[in-house]
């Protein structure tokens, strides 16, 4: 599934009336010093975590939470160049205030910024979130140098699913005046922001209890072998738009990413999720850690299971800006009378899952490894 993409404006701020106006002749205020304003409208993106740092279609970029904008100016006679320094603005923080009346997220900054004359200068712009600084650690650090135009944004994975971050970036705006920013208002720099990380969700199917217990629930989640450094460059040409490249840093054995406050009994309305870099899975492995309770029993018992994502139907390459669904269930294999958790692509109500399974691993209960790999396996339907 894609996520959906936002469209940002960034902060506006009201001042008053200014006097001594005077007009030309196709409306603008030429000799008066006009604010840049900075708003925002968004389309829907679908349910996320609930860390600050994540965009929802109910809060949009979150209440105080704040952005970076880089600003260029250049002769009225040039374009934009990627040689350019960013010498309007450099990570210039803007602060949401949340929602107005009209849904529009509506961002704060100051100093205020003022329009040069149209004859005189140009201007461009780029945003990127949640903002970062030297006294901030969201895992983003921009080096934006000069001459390099949009430059390059390193950036890290926080361990924990709780403390990540959705990273997003704007498409660079380019060659703006007080009279060509925005069709609707003329004084508002309107930005369209991208998710420059992959999602990858994990539902808990606690519905289907295997023969032999009366409830489970999975307690932690531990992705090993996982990529988690890497270095963003944004780019521009007139002819193409903004593109954005990662060069993604290879994982070690030693690098992984938990889900953590998993909910007891999780279920598809509390689903696990982990914002991760663009990168092929077939050589991370998942340690699934379950608690079941047996039949006649008051006590749960606490075991876990390892899958290598190579040997499962939910192999392949998690790019930037898309959402992957699976599915983790238990199940008892009877005749074999060995108990399972196990893996598959989509969402317990995609209308491509049903009871078949793949890649699962038999689970080690209290250190006594109880089974192997399924050999009747069947692949599953995706």
């Amino acid at each position: 599934m894609r996520y959906t993409t936002i469209k940002i404006m960034f902060g506006l701020l009201t001042v008053g009336a200014l006097a001594g106006c005077s007009s030309d002749d196709n409306g603008a205020d030429v000799d008066v010093p006009a604010p840049i304003a900075f708003g925002a409208t968004e389309v829907s993106l679908g349910s996320r975590a609930s860390s600050a740092y994540y965009s929802t279609a109910e809060t949009g970029i979150p209440l105080s939470q704040p952005m970076g904008v880089f600003g260029y100016q250049y002769p009225a006679t040039a374009d934009w160049a990627a040689s350019d320094t960013a010498n309007f603005m450099y990570n210039r923080r803007m602060v949401s205030k949340g929602k107005n009346a009209y849904g529009h997220t509506e961002f704060f900054y100051s100093p205020l910024a003022y329009w040069p004359q149209a004859d005189t200068y140009r201007l461009a712009f780029f945003a990127y979130y949640p903002y970062s600084s030297s006294s901030t650690d969201t895992g983003i650090a921009p080096t934006v140098a000069s001459g390099t135009g949009m430059g390059t944004f390193a950036f890290t994975t926080k361990d924990n699913s709780s403390d990540q971050v959705d990273f997003m970036m704007s498409d660079l705006r380019t060659n703006l005046t007080y009279v060509s920013s925005s069709a609707a208002s003329r004084d508002t720099v309107a930005f369209t922001m991208h998710h420059m990380l992959s999602q990858v969700v994990f539902h808990v199917d606690t519905a289907s209890v295997p023969l032999g217990y009366t409830s489970f629930n999975v307690r932690s989640i531990i992705m090993r072998h996982v990529a988690k450094s890497g270095t963003l460059t944004p780019s521009y040409t007139s002819d193409k738009g903004t593109s954005f490249s990662w060069v993604v840093d290879a994982a070690t054995d030693n690098d992984s990413l938990t889900v953590d406050g998993i909910q007891k009994n999780s279920t598809e309305d509390v689903p696990c999720r982990l914002l991760l870099l663009p990168q092929n899975n077939r050589d991370i492995s998942l340690r699934v850690e379950v608690e079941a309770i047996p039949v006649g029993s008051q006590r749960p018992i606490v075991g876990y299971a390892t899958m290598l994502m190579s040997g499962t139907t939910a192999a392949g390459s998690w790019k930037q800006g898309l959402t992957y669904y699976y599915t983790l269930r238990l199940k008892e294999l009877t005749k074999e009378n060995k108990l399972y958790i196990y893996i598959t692509p989509g969402a317990p109500d995609d209308p491509d899952q049903d009871d078949d399974y793949t890649g699962g691993t038999a689970i080690q209960w209290g250190g006594t490894w109880n089974g192997g790999d399924i050999d009747a396996a069947k692949k599953a339907i995706f």
